[in-house]
């Protein structure tokens, strides 16, 4: 009788094994992080470096490196980025900050920071950094000033304003077709104006509004709607920014972007811009990405009866609370907010084969869905810059 009461019970003990055994490997896993991560001492990007100063080691000599955010509307991503940008500029030399914006848009705000108008349209979440650039450009040689650039165009106008303005020998018939697009909403541009507006294009000076006007053209669906595609910018975006990392002289190039965008390798069955990027500068390339464990975001929500996007307003994220996230292990390490080198972590086995497991780690565009990418870490990124709980924009 006891033997086959025993011979019940082995199932669970066996189960218990298997589950002692899993903690057994997280809290190995949570150590070993634990001797490498680097504690956030503040968001603050008017604080002093010195607590970062040991990322002048790995990024001195890069050609680029990328910031990455888990979303786009984060304050603590948000501020912390501004304090990258601002060491890498200050400690580092970098002199050429490119965005996910729009060319035109950045190419006013350029006009700005570096003397040339007073002032410039600017959202207040940026307005501390180009505040900042603009008296760090104050008393700077043109040689050593620092320029702002946007990596894509995203609407038609601005960038037709400035072709206009430009005073080439523009036929009246090819004004016309600009003016008929520059006065058109941009999601009601039909085929066959898109279709005129691209022979135009080809008889203009080659120079970067018509190139990125042409990118634009082509790339005019995946734009428009809530079924936008994901991916289909990056290879002009990456184009943009190898243009412009090689055309100015002896300048280091930041970007600011998306995760989904700065990754070394597809997320969504497309290239990504940072695998351009990587193909094209191998370990001259470097990824920064942020990741979020808990707290709010700023995002817009697919309206169902008019199928189109709301305002921007918070969504708040619950703590992820299964091991098949990477932030479950992150929020259980020492420090709440850290950085973490990704080489650093691969040279311990186990720690190797942890990041380069396929896990679900935070994705958030501008939108509420999706929320998480399964991906393995190492592949994608070589910094992550974690947050254990955060504010909305």
């Amino acid at each position: 009788m006891k033997h086959i009461e025993l011979k019940k019970l082995f199932p669970f003990f066996f189960l218990l094994l298997l589950s002692s055994g899993s903690f057994a490997q997280e809290a190995e896993i949570v150590t070993k992080l634990n001797t490498i991560i680097k504690p956030i001492h503040t968001l603050s990007p008017d604080g002093s470096f010195d607590d970062i100063d040991f990322l002048g080691e790995v990024l001195q000599e890069k050609k680029i490196v990328a910031l990455g955010e888990a979303t786009h509307g984060t304050r603590e991503i948000f501020d912390y980025k501004d304090r990258l940008v601002r060491y890498l500029v200050a400690k580092l030399n970098y002199k050429a900050i490119t965005f996910e914006a729009d060319f035109s848009g950045l190419e006013a705000i350029d006009n700005y920071i570096n003397g040339k108008t007073d002032s410039a349209i600017i959202g207040n979440n940026h307005k501390p950094l180009f505040n900042w650039l603009k008296d760090f450009n104050k008393d700077k040689t043109e040689q050593d000033k620092v320029h702002v650039y946007g990596l894509e165009i995203r609407e038609f106008s601005l960038a037709i304003d400035r072709i206009l303005s430009l005073n080439w020998n523009i036929s009246q018939q090819d004004q016309t077709i600009l003016l008929g697009i520059r006065n058109t909403p941009f999601e009601k541009i039909d085929k066959q104006s898109l279709a005129d507006l691209k022979k135009v294009c080809t008889r203009l000076p080659v120079n970067v509004y018509t190139k990125m006007l042409l990118q634009l053209i082509d790339n005019y669906q995946n734009f428009i709607g809530i079924k936008s595609k994901i991916g289909v910018r990056d290879k002009f975006m990456a184009e943009n920014a190898i243009a412009l990392a090689e055309g100015i002289p002896n300048s280091k190039l930041i970007i600011w972007a998306h995760n989904g965008h700065v990754a070394k390798s597809a997320l969504y069955n497309k290239p990504t811009m940072g695998q351009y990027l990587f193909k094209q500068y191998g370990s001259q390339y470097h990824v920064m990405a942020t990741d979020i464990n808990k707290g709010y975001v700023s995002v817009r929500t697919v309206v169902a009866k008019t199928k189109s996007f709301s305002s921007t307003q918070p969504l708040y994220l619950p703590e992820v609370s299964t091991d098949k996230g990477y932030e479950y292990y992150f929020s259980q390490c020492k420090f709440k907010n850290f950085i973490l080198a990704i080489n650093k972590a691969t040279v311990d086995y186990q720690l190797r084969s942890f990041f380069t497991q396929q896990k679900e780690m935070r994705m958030i565009g501008g939108t509420s869905t999706p929320l998480n990418k399964k991906l393995a870490i190492s592949t994608h990124f070589d910094t992550i810059i974690f947050f254990n709980e955060t504010n909305s924009l």
